[in-house]
């Protein structure tokens, strides 16, 4: 899985920018977008396509990238990762405008500091500076913002499960989720043989490894509060399993960034990097969970071109 030609033109389409919705993100409340974004777009500003399941949105803008048109992603981390995917995938570079329709919107607006408000977003997705950005590449997947295991990982997976709960939606779901796991199976924290950038460590018992393009994810937890998404590294968040209570109190200093300088937290910035487990563990990348027992990641260098 090679990174996009950064040598190609950022654009030889005269069609105008491919605007990719997902209707059903952030639990279908991004269909509430389409009738503004429609009007926003009228004189050929933009051609709206909407996705119709799983897989379509990548398909969508692999094809746009590879005729060389500039495309806009409408949703949330996860809709907008795997748009990226499709043009990394494509082999090509094209601007990528974004708007972010999420709960979370960690890349959007915490990453790239976009305005919440669509309509002002779009027209940065539309006229703003194409600047390159890094991405990363984690076993079969690219990614744009974050890959995590551990903790974090089994609370993504909770809260998928928590969402059929009435009510329980964007930082409460997170937070009941994240109770849940410390106090009823803090025992499913994996032990890592963690490798970086090729130098092995001893295999041992982690509350979290976190990796990171941007400061945040899981909807504004400052993981790496430092972190650059245009300086070529990685940064990374190794948390050693503390016990039970211990647990409970870096939770809330993990969401606030005040982590930073624990005795049981090291960070530091590599280019690659290898998670291994003994057995398949949970995984998040952008949001979006997966398992698997061996995480091999590397940093893509200004892969992508954002419009800022």
């Amino acid at each position: 899985m090679g990174a996009p030609d950064t040598s190609s033109p950022l654009a030889n389409s005269s069609e105008p920018p491919l605007v990719i919705l997902n209707p059903a993100g952030n639990r279908g409340r991004c269909a509430k977008l389409r009738a503004p974004l429609a009007q926003a777009l009228k004189g050929g500003r933009g051609e709206l396509a909407l996705t119709t399941g799983p897989g379509a949105a990548e398909q969508m803008a692999a094809a746009a990238a590879r005729n060389g048109r500039s495309i806009i992603a409408v949703g949330g981390d996860g809709t907008i990762s795997e748009i990226a995917g499709g043009i990394l995938a494509s082999g090509h570079q094209v601007p990528l405008g974004i708007v972010p329709g999420g709960s979370g919107n960690d890349y959007a607006c915490y990453t790239l500091k976009l305005p919440r408000d669509p309509l002002a977003a779009l027209e940065i997705a539309l006229t703003g500076l194409p600047t390159p950005m890094d991405a990363g590449a984690v076993n079969d997947r690219f990614f744009i913002n974050s890959l995590g295991v551990g903790i974090d990982a089994n609370i993504a997976a909770r809260a998928e499960k928590l969402k059929r709960v009435p009510l329980l939606r964007g930082n409460a779901l997170y937070q009941v989720a994240s109770v849940y796991e410390v106090l009823f199976q803090y025992s499913h924290c994996p032990q890592l043989h963690v490798s970086l950038d090729g130098a092995a460590e001893d295999q041992r018992a982690y509350a979290l490894a976190g990796v990171t393009v941007g400061p945040t994810y899981g909807g504004g937890f400052h993981i790496n509060p430092a972190a650059e998404a245009n300086d070529g590294l990685f940064d990374v968040c190794l948390i050693v399993k503390p016990p039970q209570m211990r647990a409970l109190q870096l939770l809330p200093m993990v969401k606030q960034g005040r982590h930073v300088g624990k005795k049981e937290v090291r960070q530091l910035r590599v280019r690659s990097l290898v998670l291994e487990a003994d057995h398949p563990i949970n995984a998040h990348c952008d949001g979006e969970v997966f398992t698997g027992k061996r995480f091999e990641a590397r940093i893509l260098p200004g892969a992508l071109l954002i419009r800022r």
